[in-house]
């Protein structure tokens, strides 16, 4: 799954199969996002699907941070299992 620059910001959305699935991925973006101190914006929807969106507000654009996090989030979405 490619990321996208939308409106200047990278977005991406990651398919599952279930919400507990769901929960689980978010959790560990979650904790890594923490361990960086920078945290996307994330939008669960249509139940099983989860929308990331990347972008360092203090900067007011995309830096080296958000594709940081990107490529974290999408080694951690190929490890599990997809629909």
């Amino acid at each position: 799954m490619e990321w996208k620059i939308t409106n200047g910001k990278l977005v991406n959305n990651f398919k599952f199969n279930s919400q507990t699935e769901l929960a689980t991925f978010l959790l560990k973006i979650a904790k890594y996002a923490d361990k960086i101190n920078h945290h996307p914006d994330c939008k669960i929807h249509k139940a099983f699907q989860l929308e990331i969106t990347l972008f360092s507000h203090d900067k007011n654009e995309l830096t080296d941070l958000d594709y940081k996090l990107s490529e974290y989030i999408s080694k951690l979405y190929k490890k599990i299992k997809i629909i």
